[in-house]
């Protein structure tokens, strides 16, 4: 059945169209669209790293805040001050000595408090009831299960994973993170004197950390309950973070990533995070993807321009290609059209002298020719091809042959003339072989028995001096060869093989399979001739020649005629083709 839509038949305008559109206009979107592609995924990454360096000043910034404060709790390991201040009783006796001692570590405390806009309070207690107060006066909080943790540290630093509310005297709300530490005496270590808490006001701290980046949305911290801890909107701070899709985005990253999208209704984001070392808080930043693709607006502009340029100019090439190129070629499809249907008056016209216009006038002389030779030549060739047929009418059927040598052959047992016979029936048998129906094609089995037949024949004729043996596989029996194959290369070894040689003929047939390869072997004690002598023969013998043609024909390369050397005395003939048993290669149609 016919294929529908096969291309090759289609008309020369359409496969025109259609290489266009595959060619040119749909590559050209898609280069269009990878360009676009390409320039906004560039951008995308070099927001990323932007962002990136970004939090990296930004980590930097709130590291040296977190050493400064850390800086400040160990200077009251070391300051004497602190640690008298911490060491003394409260008592009445004592008081003159604690306002000494908390004077100057208000002085302290101050300095630091004015220079640090993020520093909101500070408070030492000591383990005899002495206790200062420097910044925001704190009346209302809950930090005791912060200064359990930090006791059980023995002075390493406790950051607060998370903030929290302080209130003060007017009943103001601040949101704050905390840094505690037990304090050790400098001389024995082990011994607590007194824990520091230092407070930072988490809005002020945000705007202290915080540079500017025209890429990020925004830039927060989150404990490790994803609780907000910093943020621009302080509504937030204490609360889990409100996009419900970026905590899942976060949790779904696990946290060896560094970077990972998240899609919030039709827009996506890039997310960048870093964890603030020292403590458990994770500083993250979000980058909106559609705000960094506008940067790139420019070159979606003079994309779109590109491609109206480029359609528009393929548009005119098209035309112009079909005007100049398609349409002769059209043209001189309808004149062939004309001649086809016996009007040898066609003709086309020819206005260049490119392969077109070159076609176009061979064409015009080829039709010319054609109604020369038509009008002269073919009909005397007609009258001459009637003449043969009537001759060849004539000649002996070659069924009428084979049956007249059947008859002889009776005929001949009948007068009791036995040897008669059988060389007439031997001879029948070869006739009736060669006949094969027609057919080129022919089993083994046969063509060895043909041969056979032959060599008999010749037995007959040389006695003594003849002796052969044929052997085949069993399993080759059935392959499929040329008819006549074999029987040349034993007569040429008859004819030219044994000039001048008096001793007994030798010719050794033999026939077995070589992987895919069918091999047939035929060798004499005769004269022998070199390899240059074998392809002198070729040219120059008809036998050897016809069938070096006759496998070409049938097999190309996998058929070859080879000379063997290694015999001595004697020559040494090869056939190898190719092994088939499909009784279908019988068909003359088959070959190659």
């Amino acid at each position: 059945m016919k294929k529908l839509f096969y291309f090759p038949d289609w008309k020369l305008r359409w496969k025109f169209l259609f290489i266009f559109l595959t060619l040119v206009i749909l590559p050209m979107l898609a280069f269009s669209l990878f360009i676009y592609n390409q320039a906004n995924n560039a951008v995308q990454q070099q927001a990323i790293d932007n962002t990136k360096s970004h939090l990296e000043k930004v980590e930097d910034n709130l590291s040296a805040v977190i050493l400064d404060i850390e800086d400040i709790s160990s200077y009251m390991i070391y300051s004497e001050e602190f640690r008298n201040f911490l060491t003394t009783p409260d008592i009445p006796e004592n008081r003159t000595r604690l306002k000494s001692l908390e004077d100057r570590i208000n002085g302290y405390a101050t300095f630091h408090l004015n220079s640090k806009p993020y520093l909101s309070s500070i408070t030492l207690n000591g383990m005899r009831n002495s206790e200062v107060h420097i910044g925001k006066q704190v009346v209302q909080t809950d930090e005791r299960h912060w200064q359990e943790r930090a006791s059980d540290l023995h002075g390493k630093v406790l950051w607060s994973s998370e903030a929290y509310s302080v209130t003060d005297y007017w009943n103001r709300e601040e949101k704050v993170i905390s840094m505690f530490r037990v304090i050790n005496d400098i001389n024995n270590i082990t011994n607590p004197i007194g824990m520091v808490t230092i407070r930072l006001n988490t809005h002020q701290l945000y705007e202290w950390i915080e540079t500017d980046s025209s890429y990020m949305q925004q830039m927060f911290v989150l404990d490790q309950k994803n609780k907000v801890v910093l943020h621009q909107d302080s509504s937030y701070i204490g609360k889990l973070h409100p996009d419900e899709g970026l905590l899942k985005a976060i949790k779904e990253a696990g946290s060896e990533e560094e970077t990972f999208g998240y899609q919030k209704e039709d827009e996506k984001y890039n997310v960048v995070k870093r964890p603030l070392e020292g403590t458990d808080l994770v500083l993250y930043t979000v980058v909106d993807k559609k705000d960094v693709a506008e940067s790139i607006t420019g070159i979606q502009g003079s994309i779109r321009i590109m491609m109206i340029a480029l359609t528009v100019l393929g548009i005119l090439a098209m035309a112009g290609f079909y005007r100049y190129n398609i349409k002769r070629i059209i043209d001189l499809t309808k004149q062939t059209q004309q001649v086809e249907k016996g009007d040898f008056s066609a003709n086309v016209p020819v206005t260049a002298r490119d392969e077109i216009g070159l076609l176009g006038l061979r064409f015009n002389r080829m039709v010319r020719q054609l109604k020369y030779l038509i009008e002269n030549e073919y009909q005397m060739e007609i009258r001459n091809r009637e003449s043969e047929l009537k001759l060849l009418q004539s000649q002996i059927n070659p069924h009428f042959l084979y049956n007249t040598l059947d008859m002889i052959r009776w005929t001949a047992r009948l007068e009791r003339a036995m040897d008669t016979g059988k060389l007439i029936e031997q001879l029948s048998k070869m006739f009736r072989i060669s006949l094969n129906r027609g057919k080129p094609w022919i089993s083994l089995q046969d063509e060895l028995a043909y041969s056979h037949l032959y060599l008999q024949l010749n037995k007959k004729r040389l006695g003594k001096k003849l002796a052969f043996s044929i052997f085949y596989d069993a399993d080759v029996s059935k392959a499929i060869v040329l008819k006549q194959m074999i029987q040349p290369l034993i007569e040429n070894s008859l004819q030219h093989g044994f000039d001048k040689v008096s001793s007994i003929r030798n010719i050794y047939v033999r026939c077995y399979r070589e992987e895919d390869d069918l091999v047939i072997d035929v060798m004499d004690n005769g004269v022998g001739f070199s390899q240059e002598q074998f392809q002198a023969s070729v040219k120059g013998g008809y036998a050897l020649q016809n069938i070096q043609d006759r496998l070409q024909i049938a097999f190309g390369d996998k058929a070859r005629l080879i000379v063997k050397t290694k015999r001595s005395p004697g020559a040494w003939v090869r056939i190898q083709l190719p092994y088939h048993e499909n009784k279908d290669w019988m068909d003359e149609g088959d070959l190659k």
